[in-house]
């Protein structure tokens, strides 16, 4: 996942970290963390600033197809492959 200077067009960061393809991200609504969600059956929540993960969330057995944030950026959602929906506490990962 890259991360533009829509000013420049340059990339600021490539985010590596899941083992398969990324299916689905979005970002919060203050610009500062991403969310996003991988064939490896995980989620993963990023520090845009410096490109680094602050959270792995982990709980699907099937692939991650879908994730959004709540507004106040304290949750999120995914869906998945496994049939299910998930609800996220973005404070402790879980």
């Amino acid at each position: 996942m890259n991360n533009d200077d829509l000013s420049t067009g340059e990339v600021i960061h490539t985010l590596q970290g899941h083992t398969y393809s990324v299916l689905c991200c979005a970002v919060f609504a203050d610009s500062t963390r991403a969310i996003s969600g991988s064939c490896d059956y995980t989620l993963k929540v990023w520090d845009l600033s410096t490109g680094e993960v602050i959270h792995t969330l982990q709980g699907h057995t099937g692939r991650v197809w879908c994730c959004a944030v709540f507004a106040d950026g304290t949750r999120a959602i995914s869906g998945s492959n496994d049939n299910t929906l998930k609800v996220w506490d973005l404070s402790t990962g879980e």
